[in-house]
């Protein structure tokens, strides 16, 4: 059963493209859809409203805000969790913000691409709709976009009209061939001639709900940050570690002890071991990248060399 009369509100193609999503889960299936666009397109925005749309269109009333925020993961670990929840029930809307972050097509996101490959592959008795928001479905690895369905593409935002204008296509993998096509949406109308969906508007979700949205992606992206950074800084521990100093030359040695008494003036320097600027100066540039710190003692003293004294 459905309730057409509780997105009647909606635009003409955004009713289709919800109707098209429907019928397929309701034909035993699931409906794995990547949204892609540029970075403020309002992917994650329009992923929700998708959501609450198939919600109305099956019960006829919008779900509560709370269900939406919960039917929203941004890590594999926690859609994982959450599709071998013994409590899942059947036809549920998700939306993996981000997916592009946690699952990306680069070397050390194999083991996770792995999982949501073998996972699209075994669901299907779920009947879940999930959405993935990414920059570009080639986020996504090669393997995952062949179990894709349907592929909708953010053109841009009429804030006048409160509204994202987005493309919405079929997806369908050709075994033999190899290649994933693209198509148009079609429907029948009343009068039962075929209607193509070349681009849906699809309205802005509450200011509130937006708001409460924006509080779990920020928590997110700060998570995410601060990863990052623990990250960066292992491997430059790791680089460090590697990297082996070279011995200093017998001048470098001299030039080293100098500084760490107190010379700091490259003539100074140049004179006191009888050569010329041009030296020291090409001198200290070699023992910088023999990993020899020695600004450091020229910090000190509030002084850097000039390197064209």
């Amino acid at each position: 059963m459905a309730y057409p009369e509780a997105i009647a509100h909606f635009p003409e193609g955004f009713q289709i493209a919800i109707r098209i999503i429907h019928n397929r889960i309701e034909s035993g299936k699931n409906a794995l859809i990547p949204i892609v666009g540029q970075t403020g397109s309002g992917k994650s925005l329009l992923a929700i409203q998708f959501m609450r749309g198939l919600y109305m269109y099956r019960y006829g009333k919008a779900p509560s805000d709370d269900y939406i925020l919960r039917h929203i993961v941004f890590k594999a670990k926690d859609f994982m969790e959450e599709m071998n929840n013994p409590h899942l029930k059947k036809k549920e809307n998700w939306s993996w913000d981000e997916a592009g972050v946690d699952i990306g097509h680069k070397e050390h996101a194999t083991i996770k691409n792995r999982i949501l490959g073998w996972l699209t592959q075994t669901f299907r008795n779920l009947q879940q709709v999930v959405f993935f928001t990414v920059p570009s479905i080639s986020f996504l690895d090669a393997s995952v976009r062949k179990l894709l369905h349907y592929y909708i593409e953010t053109l841009s935002v009429n804030k006048r009209k409160k509204m994202t204008i987005a493309k919405p296509l079929q997806m369908q993998y050709n075994i033999r061939m190899d290649k994933i096509y693209y198509h148009n949406l079609t429907s029948k109308n009343k009068k039962g001639e075929i209607m193509e969906v070349h681009m849906i508007g699809v309205p802005k979700i509450s200011d509130e709900l937006e708001e409460r949205y924006e509080e779990v992606k920020n928590k997110f992206t700060i998570d995410l940050n601060l990863r990052i950074q623990s990250l960066l800084t292992k491997i430059e521990v790791k680089e460090n570690k590697q990297i082996k100093m070279k011995p200093l030359t017998e001048r470098q040695e001299k030039i080293l002890e100098l500084l760490k008494s107190g010379m700091s003036v490259q003539k100074e320097i140049a004179k006191k071991l009888k050569t010329n600027g041009v030296t020291i100066s090409q001198n200290l540039q070699r023992m910088r990248n023999k990993g020899v710190d020695v600004d450091k003692y020229l910090r000190k003293r509030g002084l850097l060399l000039n390197n064209h004294n």
